[in-house]
Parts: structure tokens; sequence; C-alpha cells
């Protein structure tokens, strides 16, 4: 489910930037995109420095939309990159997301399609779907989905059977949906049978925080600034203010139905037990073993360093991370 979108007609104030050493922005992508997307407003970037510089030269421009090619960490860079050049407190232009990623959960979410295709709806004048977005923040990063422990760890193993099937036969096997399942089921699991769960301590530093139904609807009273919202051992603690991560995985069903919240989600499960509600989770339920609550501002603590990750990104360890409300939202630009 979206925010209340609003929709928005297509004009000439746009930008597409891609990082031309991504392994999708291809030669042949570059000339498909090259006869729909006018010179003038499509960049291919070298390095981050080119792209930082090419972002700054959009908000000099007055640029009203830049579309950002790439997958999830990448839109999740341009959207702090604008924040970071604009100031903190000044508007930034829309992001429309191309799907040119590996999980794409915003792509999905938004409806994003083929990258020309889109585009050349864009140049068209067809009618786009503009939906505001509260982002989460921490240490100073907006983003749309984040989590300590056990799918931070998948995304590490993912990374390094990537490495490691470099030049090999099998290397189309560790790439995308099948590469997440094969890191998932033979190196994440196996290690965490052999590992006890984090021990975490969730403290609520915001409003008024709640426990989280079945339904979405809130049960129990009001956990008070200040007051423990869980203490004890979990196997991951992720947070959104969006349903989806990579690949359609509706990991978050209640994150768009609180406004001002987003929702914390700390599964206390064992390796096997997660391995056999991937299917359930898959779809948005919430099996034995998931609390969820709504909040706008945690501390989580743990005993020891927990992998993490942000926006799909991985983002080293961590035993203490504070997630919070972003005060202004981002717009997101969507297929309609």
């Amino acid at each position: 489910m979206l925010p209340a979108p609003t929709y928005t007609l297509p004009n000439d104030r746009y930008a597409v930037i891609l990082n031309a050493n991504a392994g999708r922005v291809t030669p042949r992508l570059a000339r498909a995109l090259r006869r729909v997307v006018p010179e003038e407003r499509l960049f291919l970037t070298e390095s981050r420095h080119h792209a930082r510089d090419v972002f700054r030269s959009c908000l000099d421009r007055r640029v009203t939309t830049v579309f950002a090619g790439g997958g999830d960490g990448t839109v999740v860079e341009a959207i702090n990159t604008l924040r970071s050049l604009a100031g903190s407190n000044a508007p930034i232009p829309s992001v429309g997301v191309l799907r040119l990623g590996t999980g794409n959960a915003l792509a999905h979410w938004l409806g994003s399609g083929r990258p020309v295709r889109d585009l050349r709806r864009w140049e068209a004048g067809q009618v786009h779907r503009s939906v505001p977005v509260h982002m989460v923040e921490a240490e100073g990063t907006l983003f749309p989905f984040a989590g300590l422990g056990t799918d931070a760890a998948v995304l590490n193993d993912y990374n390094l059977i990537k490495e490691r099937a470099q030049g090999k036969w099998w290397q189309p096997l560790a790439r995308g949906i099948t590469g997440y399942l094969l890191a998932g089921y033979t190196r994440t699991v196996p290690n965490h049978l052999r590992k006890p769960t984090h021990m975490v301590r969730i403290t609520n530093l915001g409003r008024p925080a709640f426990r989280i139904g079945p339904n979405g609807r809130e049960i129990g009273p009001a956990i008070p600034q200040g007051g423990l919202l869980y203490e004890g051992p979990v196997s991951a603690a992720c947070c959104a203010t969006m349903p989806y991560y990579g690949y359609g995985m509706k990991m978050f069903p209640h994150a768009t139905k609180r406004a001002g919240r987003f929702q914390l989600r700390l599964i206390r499960m064992s390796a096997i037990q997660m391995a056999l509600n991937v299917p359930a989770v898959w779809k948005g339920q919430t099996p034995a073993g998931i609390l969820d609550f709504y909040a706008d501002k945690v501390r989580v603590q743990a005993a020891g360093d927990m992998p993490y990750q942000l926006g799909g990104e991985a983002r080293g360890y961590r035993n203490e991370v504070t997630f919070s409300m972003a005060e202004c939202p981002v717009t997101l630009v969507g297929q309609a």
C-alpha cells in the first residue's frame, strides 16, 4: 500500500543520473536512453565525486525531478546527496526510481518497469504518481528500510558468494534472487545454527509507541517516552516506512498504516524457523516469533556487534543504533 499519492504531469525540468560503472548500465542501454532522453538531461557518472557535481548542478538549475538509476542503495545515496547539498531543511527535487538494481524494493513499490519505457512515458507527458514518503533516519542518513541481524547477514553472505563466483561456471547462479536464496540457505542459516541469538534492549525515545496486532491495529497500553519496548533475544531488528524488501518480499505489511510512525519488526526465531517461514513473511503474513511496533524514535542496544544493512546496502556492524522518523518527507515519483 502506498501513502496517499498525488499526481504530477511531467515537465522538461528533469535529469536522469546513472552510474556508468554499474553492471546493468550497458552501452546498449545508454544508446537506448539517448534516443529517448535529450542529451542535456542524461548524465552517466564515473565516480561519486562526479555524481555529486552533477547533483549540485541539478540543484543550481532548479531541476524538479531527478531520476536515479540503480538499486535501493543508489536511490538512498541520491536522496542523501541531494539533502546534504541543499541543506537539511531545504526542499530537494522529487526522486524518480529507475529499475536497474538487484532487489529493487522501491522500484517494485512504485511500479517502475523498464527504464527506457518509463522515461518514454515521462517524455510523452503521461501522468505519474507523486508519493511523499517520510524516511527513517540513523547516523545522519535517510533511508526507507534498515535492519540489524539476520537480514544484514544474508546481504553480507550474498556479497561474499558473488565475489567468490567471479569467473566460475556458477557465476549466474550467484546473482539476483537465486544468489540471495543460495546465500541464505547455504551460509546464513548454517552460521546462525552455530551462533546464539543477539541480546538487545530497545527503548522508546519518541512519542508513545504501540504493539501491533495481526490486523495492523495497536494492542495493549501505549509505551511512553523512555519506556522499554523489548529486552531479550532476537535474530533481527528491522524498521521501515515502506512495505517491501527486495524482490517483492512484504516484510513490513504495516509500515504505511500509521502517519508519523515507522514499523519496527523484531524476529525471534531459530534458524530453522526462519527458513520455514520465509514464504509466509514474503506474503506479508506475521507468523509466531515476530513482534511488531509503531514508533517514531527508538534506540536499539545489543550485547555485541550485529551485522547492519541500510537501504539494502551492507554497512558493517553496530552494537547501538537510534532510528527516528525524518522531519521532512521525500517525494518519490512512480508510475500511475
